[in-house]
């Protein structure tokens, strides 16, 4: 028979008893884990993909319709898990923040969330860049359809496209403003 101090919780009972904080804060850590054992992954197979096709080319039958499926696979989801991996550390992390831990540390809640407010600020940002450019080059560039207006020849669909690209930005910077309103000012959140 063991003794007290030798009884082992359940780790379904340590959870249970978790703080909330502490919870997200794991979660955060094992996204963050993710993120970086699949992005030099990715990065690895993409640099070496023609030495890979090379080596899968000359197999014939099942060897090779098995090797040419892991490839793809892998070229799939490595770099969907990277992106995953990142914005759920981020998320999570966040929450942590703002959740009961047993035990904090001031200066990462501060990268946390300095973190969280660039990556969710960040398309409002690309945007707004985007039309600067447009405004200081003179022309403005889509990718699909390719197309450049050009505010000498094209006036109308330049200012369109200047346009397009600012209400974008109010859109994504209106959205992580409403994520991180409550967050960051509490009481003023509270009384709308």
């Amino acid at each position: 028979m063991s003794s007290p101090s030798q009884v082992s919780i359940p780790a379904d009972t340590a959870l249970k008893g978790a703080l909330k904080g502490d919870i997200a804060r794991r979660r955060a850590l094992l996204g963050l884990l993710v993120f970086l054992v699949a992005l030099p992954v990715s990065w690895w197979l993409f640099s070496r993909l023609e030495t890979i096709w090379n080596q899968i080319m000359p197999l014939e039958g099942t060897a090779f319709m098995g090797a040419a499926t892991l490839l793809g696979a892998a070229l799939a989801i490595a770099p969907l898990a990277a992106g995953i991996g990142f914005l759920l550390a981020i998320w999570f992390g966040v929450d942590s923040v703002y959740q009961p831990r047993s035990r904090s540390c001031a200066l990462l809640d501060r990268v946390i969330i300095a973190s969280g407010l660039l990556v969710w600020f960040a398309p409002a940002l690309v945007a707004v860049g985007s039309a600067g450019r447009a405004l200081y080059e003179g022309r403005i560039h889509f990718v699909r359809p390719p197309r450049d207006y050009f505010l000498a020849t094209d006036p109308i669909a330049f200012w369109q496209g200047v346009g397009f690209w600012l209400i974008m930005a109010g859109l994504f910077g209106f959205l992580a403003w409403r994520y991180w309103r409550p967050r960051l000012f509490p009481n003023a959140a509270a009384q709308d």
